[in-house]
């Protein structure tokens, strides 16, 4: 693993990125909102904005990082990340199946995300950071069970609003995600925990998907 370049954060540094996040985050979920009230009928529309809201609130009450990955690297992906669904096609799409069974999915996925975020509570965070190691609930299924959630519920957010644009924004946006599981566990592995997090990734091996990856 590439260790983590990262000083210990000022007061300052958190400020702004909070602030950052408030401002831009929540712009691009109003452009989610302005999209299904064009038509309530999108139920799967509707479960993407409730799941971009939610993970807008927990950034804003987030305990502060001892220390975080401001490398170019994690901070592309990690804008990528967080601002990806401005790149979907929300009217030229079509469905690979029912919008009910896409709606099922994402509910899934979202049940397994608010699992894994309640969790951590408050040391849920975008960049890679290292603020508190959480290894029960569904951190003993795979050690990034966060990314299993917006995965299942990504799927099914697909399966009722299929084209090739937003099958490309969730490719590239899945790279992404794999750069910022490797960084998130460099940063562990250099700091205090990285005793405790060595032993918790031998008990757990996968990272995000069981006996795969």
């Amino acid at each position: 693993m590439t260790t983590a370049s990262a000083p210990r954060d000022s007061a300052l540094t958190e400020a702004l990125l909070r602030a950052f996040a408030l401002g831009i985050y929540g712009l691009l979920v109003w452009n989610v909102a302005q999209n299904w009230w064009a038509d309530t009928g999108r139920i799967t529309l509707l479960l993407l904005l409730i799941a971009e809201s939610f993970t807008l609130a927990l950034v804003l009450f987030a305990r502060r990082a001892v220390v975080r990955d401001l490398s170019p690297v994690a901070l592309g992906a990690t804008l990528y990340a967080a601002f990806f669904f401005v790149f979907f096609d929300y009217g030229h799409t079509r469905h690979l199946a029912p919008e009910w069974l896409g709606a099922l999915l994402q509910l899934a996925g979202l049940a397994w995300q608010a699992a894994a975020k309640l969790m951590l509570g408050r040391s849920f965070g975008l960049l890679p950071a290292a603020r508190r190691l959480v290894t029960g609930g569904p951190y003993r299924v795979v050690r990034h069970p966060i990314y299993l959630g917006y995965l299942i519920a990504h799927l099914g957010f697909l399966l009722s609003n299929f084209c090739w644009q937003n099958l490309l924004v969730l490719g590239v946006l899945y790279l992404a995600q794999a750069v910022r599981m490797r960084r998130e566990e460099a940063v562990l592995c250099a700091g205090e925990q990285r005793a405790q997090y060595g032993a918790y990734c031998a008990a757990v091996r996968y990272r995000l998907l069981p006996f795969v990856y």
